[in-house]
C-alpha cells in the first residue's frame, strides 16, 4: 500500500489514528468523531472512504505496519546474517518506540475476535506484492539464514517464525518495562536472544 496511491484525507485519517493509539491503550474504544476531530475532517467524508469505525482502523494499522515492515525490509539489504538481521529489529525496537508499540497494539488485534481483527486479518490476506507484514520479514529471515548455512533446515518454517515473534514480542514487552539508562543490559538481552535462537535453530 503506497502512500502515493492514498487520498490526502486518508492519509489524514491514518495519520489521527497512529496519534490516538499512542494516548487510548485500547484502540477498539477510538470514535469516528475522535478520529475526524484529529485529522482535521467532517466525520461525513471518514464515510466516503471507510463503511465504519472498524474498517478506519484497520485500515490505519495495517497502512502503519506495513511501512514500519517495509523500512526494515529494505535495511536488510545491508546486512548478510541472520544474526545481523536479528540484532538490527532488537536495536530498532530499542530505538523506535513508538513502531514498537504499534506493533504490540498490531499483534494485540490479531489475537482478538472481534470486527478489527477480522478486517485486518482478510486486509493481510489479500495484501498485494509491495506490501510487506511482519511474517514477511519473518519468512526472508529464516530463508536466507538457511541460505547461508547459518541455521538448518530442520524445523517448521511455521515453528521457527512463530519462536523469533514469541522472542521479539517478549523482548518489545521487556524494554517497555526497563529504565532507559539500562543500555548495557538491553545489549546483553541482544546477545542472549541472537545465541538461544542459533542453539534452538541448529
Amino acid at each position: 500500500m503506497r502512500e502515493e496511491n492514498l487520498s490526502p484525507k486518508v492519509l489524514a485519517l491514518y495519520e489521527a489514528v497512529r496519534q490516538l493509539m499512542e494516548e487510548e491503550p485500547d484502540i477498539k474504544n477510538l470514535k469516528v468523531s475522535e478520529i475526524t476531530n484529529r485529522a482535521g475532517i467532517g466525520k461525513g467524508t471518514a464515510y466516503e472512504y471507510f463503511k465504519n469505525k472498524e474498517e478506519i482502523i484497520s485500515s490505519a494499522l495495517f497502512y502503519q505496519v506495513d511501512l514500519i515492515c517495509s523500512q526494515i525490509r529494505e535495511n536488510f539489504n545491508a546486512l548478510e546474517s541472520f544474526i545481523g538481521r536479528i540484532k538490527y529489529i532488537l536495536a530498532y525496537m530499542d530505538d523506535e518506540i513508538m513502531q514498537r508499540d504499534c506493533f504490540i497494539k498490531f499483534v494485540h488485534i490479531m489475537s482478538d475476535n472481534g470486527l478489527i481483527s477480522r478486517l485486518l486479518q482478510e486486509k493481510i490476506k489479500n495484501r498485494d506484492t509491495h506490501s510487506c507484514m511482519p511474517e514477511d520479514l519473518l519468512e526472508k529471515i529464516i530463508e536466507e539464514g538457511i541460505q547461508n548455512g547459518e541455521i538448518k533446515e530442520n524445523l517448521p518454517r511455521d515453528y521457527m517464525s512463530m519462536t523469533i515473534a514469541s522472542k521479539l514480542m517478549v523482548y518489545a514487552l521487556y524494554i517497555g518495562r526497563a529504565d532507559c539508562g539500562q543500555i548495557a543490559k538491553k545489549e546483553e538481552m541482544h546477545q542472549l536472544i541472537c545465541e538461544s535462537l542459533i542453539k534452538e535453530f541448529n
